[in-house]
């Protein structure tokens, strides 16, 4: 359903309808520009799903029924939608932005997927308080922790008797609020992410210890930041959205110069793309490190992507943005993150080389500081788009970083005890079963190894 409503400039007095698709969130933020004035007129829009009922705010602007508008913009709060342009040449748009993306779906159930996972955040959101309560109490080692987790989780999964349990309870909440609807592989194949923990053993105790012996790479350390922007991503996930139905759509489907977002704007989302690129940064060290023992059986042994750099400790000393240079499409551990970014585009936001068009959602910046004559250009899409993947990338390492954990917790002797009590029942597990201890994964990939 369409819905069109009008807005007064406070500024210029130009009216702008609005023609909202409306979708099945109950609320989003909306972000579009004055096309006279140039004025932000920020507002949220409230849906009521049982009646046909809506409610606007703005900032900027004022409701009105006056309908002789002077610009058109479209408005949703879950695809992309046509850039703002006068009122006159809006006249002949019938096609809705729930009938192109429609169009643009790479299957037959891709709708589907993508309605799921916008509902899955949805859930995440509504239950971050209790969640993020759960993390900072295992952050801080609480004696309260216990009693929250089981709260929020029951069964014999969950009685936390142990420092295992209690690890694997904590880890379902990325599970459950961030696998689940935005990195569904790692649930579909849990074997790769399992074979960790059968990596040579030696090299991988090494690589537990390197960590833990350099400030800034300590296990909890990496776990830290990577809950840090998970806060973050909650806070604004609602503007992503329309970028991320870019990947339910078939390659090449979105036209960038006429498609856009009006659930966001570039400096909405300019710091969760630049702290998530420096995180991931940060974090490939993991990934970088398992590609070292699968391939080459030594964790400081390098793919020589850079001839200077020949061990883990060269890899830390390089800028964050020469680390992402090992990220290889041939190894396995960093292929799965599937990063797309730019670092160009990043170290320009650094140095403030960034132009931004509100109206036509366009960066510009200055990809080499040394020769400022030359200027390249990104659109808002395609900016959202690098910034959900990295993150994506994240929830990967993440997941390789929860086997570190488990790991960390057997080099102590701390041996699970479900898994002791699995081996005292006489009836024997099969291989293809689901291994007993909780994680998921078939027994021959987990503890079965």
């Amino acid at each position: 359903m369409v819905f069109n409503y009008f807005i007064k400039c406070q500024v210029c007095g130009s009216i702008t309808r609005v023609r909202l698709q409306v979708g099945w969130q109950k609320e989003h933020p909306i972000i579009v520009t004055c096309g006279k004035c140039g004025t932000s007129l920020l507002g949220s829009i409230q849906i009521d799903q049982d009646r046909p009922e809506l409610k606007f705010d703005f900032d900027n602007a004022d409701n009105v029924d006056d309908e002789s508008a002077d610009y058109m913009v479209e408005c949703s709060g879950e695809f992309p939608t046509l850039k703002q342009c006068k009122a006159t040449e809006a006249e002949g748009i019938i096609i809705t932005p729930f009938i192109r993306a429609m169009n643009s779906m790479k299957d037959d159930d891709s709708y589907e997927k993508f309605g799921k996972t916008v509902s899955q955040l949805k859930s995440t959101a509504d239950k971050w308080k209790d969640y993020k309560r759960i993390i900072d109490l295992f952050q801080n080692k609480s004696e309260y922790l216990v009693q929250e987790i089981k709260k929020e989780f029951s069964g014999e999964y969950f009685q936390c008797r142990d420092e295992s349990e209690i690890l694997r309870a904590v880890h379902m909440i990325e599970v459950q609020g961030f696998y689940s609807p935005l990195k569904r592989e790692i649930l579909d194949n849990l074997s790769f992410s399992g074979n960790i923990l059968r990596l040579d053993t030696t090299q991988m105790k090494k690589l537990v210890d390197f960590l833990n012996s350099h400030d800034g790479f300590h296990l909890d350390q990496l776990q830290s930041v990577i809950y840090k922007l998970y806060g973050e991503f909650i806070e604004i996930y609602r503007e992503l959205i329309p970028a991320l139905v870019i990947q339910y759509c078939k390659e090449g489907a979105i036209d960038y110069e006429l498609e856009g977002s009006t659930t966001s704007t570039f400096d909405s989302v300019k710091q969760f793309y630049l702290d998530v690129y420096e995180a991931l940064g940060t974090l490939l060290i993991i990934p970088v490190a398992l590609n070292n023992i699968k391939y080459r059986s030594d964790i400081h042994q390098m793919n020589l992507v850079e001839k200077k750099v020949s061990s883990l400790d060269d890899f830390i000393r390089l800028t964050k943005a020469s680390r992402y240079h090992f990220c290889l499409e041939e190894e396995s551990y960093t292929e799965f993150l599937n990063i797309v970014g730019n670092a160009k585009l990043r170290n320009a936001i650094g140095h403030n080389d960034v132009e931004y068009d509100t109206v036509e959602q366009l960066i510009t910046y200055i990809p080499d500081p040394k020769d400022r004559t030359k200027k390249k250009t990104e659109y808002l899409l395609e900016f959202e788009n690098e910034a959900v993947h990295m993150f994506q990338g994240i929830l990967v390492i993440s997941e390789y970083l929860y086997r570190l954990r488990e790991l960390s917790l057997m080099y102590e002797g701390k041996v699970p005890i479900m898994f002791q009590e699995s081996i005292k029942k006489s009836k024997k597990i099969g291989r293809n079963a689901p291994c007993p201890c909780g994680s998921g994964k078939k027994y021959k990939f987990c503890h079965g190894r």
